[in-house]
């Protein structure tokens, strides 16, 4: 069939038990409904871009839903419009796209509305099934970027701080790890810009690391550890 973009396709007739009943005003923020498991933020940007600039995103990957905020209104209208007529696929299926009730995405209390981003970012684990040490979250942000510092904190469940080299690589670690696992079906992650500007690093162990100072005592006892423990031999993690 017909496309106004690549990747979506003109729908028959679905309106009557797709409709939003509450019909929520013109809005920045798009709800999505209908997601497959394991979306990534990068997913969610690359199906809706061509409509206008996202500033943030939302994962909720147990409800299979993410809100997207764009810059302006007029980005969000035109996806929302499009969507009415023609089905937009993310990740190679069928999503649905109204506004959402909100007219800004609230951001998280460790997390702050960088719209340049910044190099600092807000690990949030849901559901970790498994230990979060310094060691796994750097095999997972190196791919990216140089990783300076890591701080795990267990406050509100399990997050961390990662401190990256430059604000474009925790961009590109953010678009490419929010809403993935870090072992299959458990340990989500969800990422936000954070607020401080530098991570401060007392020692070096399983929940701090400043990647920055050489110590490779410290090291070779984390990664021993985990060597030894059950991680290494179940969760698939290579060090």
């Amino acid at each position: 069939m017909a496309s106004g973009y690549d990747g979506h396709v003109s729908k028959r007739q679905r309106r009557d038990n797709d409709e939003n009943p509450l019909n929520p005003s013109p809005s920045q923020v798009v709800h999505v409904r209908g997601l497959a498991e394991n979306i990534l933020e990068q997913d969610l940007k690359d199906s809706v871009q061509h409509f206008g600039p996202v500033s943030y995103v939302v994962l909720m990957p147990r409800k299979h839903q993410a809100l997207v905020e764009f810059e302006d209104i007029s980005g969000a209208t035109s996806c929302v419009n499009y969507a009415e007529e023609n089905q937009i696929y993310v990740a190679g299926q069928p999503a649905y796209f109204n506004f959402s009730t909100s007219q800004r995405i609230q951001r998280p209390a460790g997390g702050e509305d960088h719209r340049g981003g910044n190099h600092i970012l807000l690990f949030t684990v849901l559901n970790p099934q498994y230990p979060i040490t310094v060691d796994v979250m750097h095999k997972i942000c190196t791919a990216y970027g140089q990783v300076q510092r890591i701080v795990i904190f267990k406050k509100n469940g399990v997050q961390a701080m990662v401190e990256f080299d430059t604000v474009d690589t925790a961009k590109r670690a953010k678009q490419n790890l929010n809403g993935a696992d870090i072992y299959s079906g458990c340990c989500t992650l969800k990422i936000d810009f954070a607020k401080p500007t530098r991570l401060n690093v007392f020692r070096n162990d399983n929940e701090s690391w400043d990647y920055t100072q050489s110590s490779p005592e410290g090291l070779s006892s984390i990664r021993l550890e985990c060597w030894n423990g059950f991680c290494v031999r179940q969760l698939g993690v290579a060090f």
